[in-house]
């Protein structure tokens, strides 16, 4: 759910390799109330977190109506887009000009919608880890080398009113990003779309959680 990485290590704690592909067993043993983790620029303690997505739905939309018209359609608007990126990078807007990162949503989505209806959308969740551990090796792979932006983010406890999150591995996400930014490589983005919805996972995952409950803020961790 956070910023790419194509060189993701992730501790062993991370890597929950007994997770069921079947949706109706991936509910947390805890139940509702559960206490999850999350990276926020914006909260603060006894803040409820309430998914908004608003501004990343509006960026991948035009892609998702591009999909709609048929895959020519699409692959013209991400090589458009790989353009405008180069053109953006130069003017200091790289990250709103990602287009691999809003087409590859777009294709998750589209994906979602058709195939796996009962899973949660990326494009209106809120994304969770379920240990400390993992929350903190995520934030030192985001933020790790660019301290001034790290200043900006909090890591949170937090409780999530949901009995039945998903968990979802974000190196498959990775992979079909992978393909997008480097390759334009738009059926192998299909393929790892289904096998992120099938609750598919890589030789090495990082589980994160989707939810679109709300959670309220229990904690502020220290950095």
């Amino acid at each position: 759910g956070g910023k790419h990485r194509e060189d993701r290590c992730f501790p062993p704690e991370c890597q929950r390799r007994e997770r069921s592909n079947s949706l109706d067993q991936e509910r947390d043993e805890r139940g509702i109330g559960m206490e999850v983790y999350h990276i926020s620029q914006s909260l603060q303690l006894g803040d409820t977190l309430t998914p908004d997505y608003e501004k990343l739905y509006q960026l991948a939309e035009p892609f998702l109506q591009g999909l709609e018209r048929g895959l020519d359609c699409f692959t013209a608007m991400v090589l458009q887009g790989k353009y405008l990126y180069a053109v953006m990078s130069r003017s200091g807007l790289r990250y709103w000009a990602d287009y691999a990162k809003y087409a590859t949503e777009a294709v998750f989505e589209f994906v979602r919608r058709r195939e796996f209806p009962q899973s949660y959308s990326r494009l209106g969740c809120a994304y969770f880890f379920d240990s400390e551990a993992c929350c903190r090796n995520h934030f030192e792979m985001d933020y790790g080398e660019d301290p001034e932006e790290g200043a900006k983010v909090g890591l949170f406890q937090v409780e999530l009113e949901d009995p039945a999150p998903q968990y979802r591995d974000m190196s498959v996400y990775d992979l079909a990003y992978e393909a997008m930014s480097q390759r334009q490589d738009v059926e192998e983005g299909f393929r790892q779309a289904r096998r992120y919805f099938q609750g598919g996972q890589t030789e090495s995952p990082m589980w994160e959680i989707l939810s679109d409950k709300p959670a309220r803020v229990v904690k502020k961790l220290e950095l």
